[in-house]
């Protein structure tokens, strides 16, 4: 009896000694990844061996619609992001020559690459944000929506001035499709242009040699007119959406696009990344301010434990802009 009685006093203390080394072993994995993620948020933002690619659509003051502030950037926002570039000594790099160096190790990228791109064609590209541009002397791309560029009138640049800016050296225009920026909402599923589309009166998807037909024709009519305005055929297409079925990629490819551009904003562009899964950062919206963007670059660009941690902050700021645009 007195054997059990002064033991128990003993398998308390150990087990408070097991318990408390486990918390710490637990609060340790926590708090270490946390620690390392804060060092690396202080630290300068450099990085190497990759590259880039922002997204902007409309750059304008005028934002009369409820999804407006999500794709558009004031003007005085746009200088805010460009003097950001230029003081922290970005490298901005053409999208042509980005892409043909991604594809080649023998190619340098200077630290801090980025690559502006502005998608649909939109007339407050070539009204407020080539200005800005040419002051600062940075290069950029416009991806063009074919049948949208048609008319002369409207909220599109037209294929003649589209012509007449594609003589600069700092402009590159490249695809977004001829008429493929849509979407249907049936039975509250969405079915993007850029897959098979749902035929409401025969219940069914459209078949896959119809899919092709018409994707192809697409395509084709985009590279006519290319070729008519610009006197070339086009190599690089930007996804609507960022959206597309593997099917569509082949069709892609076999209609002379060798590289495809995304909205996947998961990574940077490491050295061989997919050519026909390029990765691309929207920072077009209204929330992001430099300090923002400051943050998206970090979090993009680096490894370990503050790009996992600050992926759930960026998915945390895009339900709370869903919810309120304000944000």
């Amino acid at each position: 009896m007195k054997i059990i009685t002064t033991n128990f006093p003993v398998l308390r203390k150990t087990n408070f000694k097991g318990k408390l080394l486990a918390l710490s072993i637990v609060a340790g994995l926590i708090l270490l990844p946390m620690l390392i993620a804060l060092v690396q948020l202080v630290l300068p933002l450099n990085y190497t061996q990759q590259i880039v690619i922002l997204t902007y659509h409309r750059i304008s003051d005028q934002m009369p619609n409820p999804w407006d502030p999500h794709e558009t950037v004031t003007p005085e926002q746009f200088r805010e992001h460009l003097t950001f570039f230029k003081q922290h000594g970005f490298h901005v790099m053409p999208l042509d020559e980005a892409m043909a160096t991604l594809q080649d190790r023998q190619k340098a990228i200077p630290p801090n690459t980025i690559v502006l791109t502005f998608d649909d064609g939109d007339r407050t590209y070539a009204e407020n944000a080539l200005p800005l541009l040419r002051e600062f002397q940075y290069p950029s791309t416009e991806f063009i929506l074919g049948n949208a560029s048609l008319s002369a009138h409207g909220d599109y640049l037209s294929w003649p001035e589209i012509s007449e800016l594609a003589k600069d050296p700092l402009v590159t225009f490249h695809s977004h499709t001829f008429d493929a920026h849509s979407n249907t909402q049936v039975q509250g599923k969405t079915y993007f242009a850029t897959d098979p589309l749902y035929l409401p009166n025969e219940d069914r998807l459209e078949s896959e040699p119809d899919y092709s037909h018409r994707i192809l024709n697409d395509f084709k009519q985009e590279q006519d007119l290319f070729q008519k305005h610009l006197g070339r055929s086009d190599n690089t297409i930007a996804l609507p959406y960022g959206h597309a079925v593997p099917s569509y990629i082949s069709l892609a490819q076999a209609s002379g696009y060798s590289y495809v551009l995304t909205q996947d904003r998961s990574q940077s562009n490491p050295y061989l990344v997919n050519p026909t899964h390029i990765y691309r950062l929207d920072v077009g919206n209204s929330i992001t301010d430099t300090h923002r963007l400051s943050l998206l670059l970090k979090g993009l660009t680096s490894y370990g434990p503050l790009h996992n941690i600050f992926w759930l902050r960026v998915k945390f700021s895009q339900i709370l802009f869903t919810l309120s645009p304000q944000f």
